[in-house]
C-alpha cells in the first residue's frame, strides 16, 4: 500500500484544481459531461451543515482522466462537497506518465484505473484510498452485465447521480471522523 507522505505531498502540489482540470478536457470536448456533472451535484442545506461543521483539515488527491464518465461523476461530487468545507483541500492529477510513481502502486485488481483518491490529514500521511467506482455504480454495471446473476439486494436508486454524490460525501464524512477523533491529531491540536 502506498503511504509515501512525500510523494503525496508532492503531487498535491503538482495537482490542480477542479477547474483547471476540468479545463485541460476542453480541446476534445470532455469537459461538458464535468460541467453536466457539476451542474447536478448541487448540495442540499443538511449536505452543507455538515461539511460546515468540519473541524480537521484534509487533503484530498484525485487521480483521473478529463475523458472518463466515471471520473466525471466522482470528481464532480468531489468538487461539490470540497467547495462546500474550507477544511478540504481537493487537487487532480491527470493519469499520465509522469505520475506512474503514483499510478503503479495504485492498481486496484492488478489494473490502473480511475478515479483514484487519496485521502491524507493536513501532514500528508495517508488516511484512505477511495476508488475507482462507488458501489451503487457497481450495483448498476452488475445488474447490465451479469442480469438476474448479479446478486444485487439494494433496488437501483431514484436518482443514480445523486446517490454518488451521497456515497462520495459518506467517505468524507468517514475521513473526517477519523481525523477528528486521532490520538495523534488530537494531541496536536489541544482537543
Amino acid at each position: 500500500m502506498l503511504t509515501d507522505t512525500d510523494l503525496f505531498r508532492r503531487k498535491f502540489e503538482q495537482g490542480l484544481s477542479y477547474t483547471d482540470f476540468v479545463a485541460t478536457g476542453q480541446a476534445e470536448g470532455h469537459h461538458l459531461q464535468w460541467q453536466q456533472r457539476h451542474e447536478q451535484l448541487a448540495l442540499d442545506a443538511e449536505q452543507g451543515k455538515l461539511l460546515n461543521g468540519f473541524a480537521r483539515r484534509m487533503n484530498v488527491l484525485c487521480l483521473s482522466g478529463s475523458w472518463c464518465g466515471d471520473c466525471a461523476l466522482q470528481g464532480s461530487a468531489m468538487a461539490r462537497v470540497a467547495e462546500a468545507s474550507d477544511k478540504i483541500q481537493l487537487r487532480f492529477i491527470p493519469k499520465a506518465d509522469e505520475h506512474a510513481d503514483l499510478i503503479v502502486p495504485a492498481r486496484i485488481n492488478d489494473g490502473f484505473r480511475v478515479p483514484v483518491s487519496w485521502f491524507m490529514a493536513e501532514d500528508f500521511a495517508f488516511i484512505s484510498m477511495f476508488g475507482d467506482r462507488t458501489l451503487s455504480r457497481y450495483r448498476s454495471m452488475a445488474r447490465k452485465a451479469l442480469g438476474s446473476a448479479a446478486n444485487v439486494l439494494a433496488p437501483p436508486p431514484a436518482d443514480p447521480v445523486r446517490e454518488v454524490l451521497a456515497e462520495v460525501l459518506a467517505e468524507f464524512e468517514r475521513v473526517h471522523l477519523l481525523l477528528r477523533i486521532s490520538g495523534r491529531l488530537r494531541e496536536k491540536h489541544g482537543d
